[in-house]
């Protein structure tokens, strides 16, 4: 059931309808809010629509590095994991002693 979570960006006040956490909402609005605050102390003085435009490009960006990261973990996990299958396996077919 949707609910009414209201969010405070660049000073203006938005209700938002949603499915998810009111405190996941929050949250996101604190992370756009922070990069908002970022690109304004950088002395960036532009038009409020290009400041969310960079703000999304950023946050688009760092969600990509993130799973990207992920990707790369998650196939060195598995690599570890053939290596220690083959080396399973190469001890059980030894002969006893």
């Amino acid at each position: 059931m949707s609910q009414a979570v209201e969010v405070t960006l660049m000073g203006r006040s938005f209700t938002i309808r949603t499915d998810d956490d009111p405190e996941h909402v929050l949250s996101a609005a604190g992370m756009v809010q922070e990069q908002i605050d970022e690109l304004r102390q950088m002395g960036t003085t532009v038009a409020s629509d290009r400041l969310l435009t960079l703000v999304a490009l950023n946050l688009a960006g760092q969600l990509i590095r993130s799973r990207r990261v992920q990707i790369e973990s998650f196939d060195g996990l598995i690599s570890s994991l053939d290596e220690v299958v083959s080396q399973a396996e190469g001890l059980a077919k030894a002969p006893l002693r």
